[in-house]
Order: C-alpha cells, then sequence, then structure tokens
C-alpha cells in the first residue's frame, strides 16, 4: 500500500518439478523502490539443484542491479550466466504513479495482462547465458483495475479464460497459487508472478 498515488499488490510463487524448494530453476525477484516497482522471473534451463544453482546466481545479479535500464540488465545476465545452461528471463518496471509498464524479456517467459482487457506482451527469443539478440525495451500503460501476470513455461500459455473462472480474482497470491493449480503442466518446474495494480 502507498500513501499516494496508486497501491499495488504482489506476489511470487514456484514450484519444484521435484517438489523439493531448493531444486528449482525458477526464481522470481520484486524490489520497490521510489515509485517504482522493479518485477523479473527467470527460468533456467532443466530442473533440480544445478538449475537452482544457476537461478540464485540471477537473482543475486537481479538484486544487485534492479535500478538499471532493462535492456542493460538483460545484457548483463547474459554475462553473468555465459557458461552455465542459461535462462529465459523476463523484466518490467512499473512507475506506480503513472501505470507506466516498461518491459523486456528474452524466451519463453510470458507475459500477460487482464483486468480492463486482455493483453499479451511479447519478448525477443533466445537464452540468456548462450546466444541472444539485442534486447529491447517496449512499454505499455496498466490502469487501475489491470493484472500483470508473469508465468514460465512449465505453465500452459494458451487456455480459455472463461474455463478457469475467478482464475484472475482475490490477492495477487491467489492468482498465483490459482495459475500454478490449475495450469501447472506437471513436466517442469513452474513459477508465476502476480501484481494487481490500482487496487
Amino acid at each position: 500500500m502507498r500513501p499516494s498515488g496508486q497501491s499495488i499488490d504482489f506476489h511470487i510463487e514456484k514450484k519444484a518439478l521435484t517438489g523439493e524448494p531448493d531444486e528449482c530453476g525458477d526464481i522470481g525477484f520484486i524490489k520497490t523502490y521510489d515509485n517504482f516497482c522493479f518485477l523479473a522471473l527467470v527460468d533456467v534451463l532443466g530442473h533440480g539443484k544445478p538449475a537452482a544453482q544457476v537461478a540464485l546466481l540471477s537473482k543475486d545479479y537481479l538484486a544487485q542491479n534492479y535500478t538499471k535500464q532493462l535492456t542493460d540488465i538483460i545484457n548483463g545476465l547474459h554475462g553473468c550466466l555465459r557458461g552455465t545452461r542459461g535462462a529465459v528471463v523476463a523484466a518490467c518496471r512499473l512507475d506506480i504513479d503513472t501505470g507506466i509498464l516498461q518491459y523486456s524479456g528474452m524466451g519463453n517467459i510470458h507475459l500477460r495482462l487482464f483486468g480492463t482487457r486482455q493483453e499479451t506482451l511479447v519478448t525477443k527469443d533466445g537464452i540468456v547465458g548462450y546466444m541472444i539478440p539485442s534486447p529491447v525495451q517496449a512499454q505499455t500503460r496498466l490502469l487501475p483495475g489491470d493484472i500483470l501476470v508473469m508465468t514460465s513455461d512449465g505453465i500452459k500459455e494458451h487456455f480459455d479464460l472463461n474455463a478457469y473462472p475467478g482464475i484472475t480474482t482475490g490477492q495477487a497470491r491467489d492468482i498465483c497459487n490459482k495459475f500454478i493449480t490449475c495450469l501447472g503442466k506437471g513436466s517442469d518446474d513452474l513459477s508465476c508472478i502476480a501484481l494487481r495494480f490500482g487496487i
């Protein structure tokens, strides 16, 4: 909750394929500062403890560099993960007062908006730490009532929203848990970040 401007509610949820918390190759990072909220989701290739170690390396990098330009973060993470099994990543920065959302990414982290409209935010293909094109930054604007959902590919990308009534309702924690429970593929680590804007 913020004393002025728009309020936000966010949550990260992840689940390892093995069920062991220390064996998840997916990791999320959220940081609020000034009037911004930075969010990133990383999905390391593969799963188990080796993937989890790379995920923690990614989180450490994000924790030290979240104030940088998004494209610089993607490039920096690419250098940080060079020589590892690699990862896919998406990063967003929300101006909480204006609702302007900047985003950038590489690979199949899915970014979707629900609420006042349904929209998919498209990023580039690539594997961070292995081979990527030059990252780009795009932006959109969140309106009060909008929900940003970021998911790894352990969660179904294509689904009929009408088949899952209520999946985008409730607090951000509820939304994350419903995406994981209802849409998890059961064949990979899975993770979800949800952010509700203007609650």
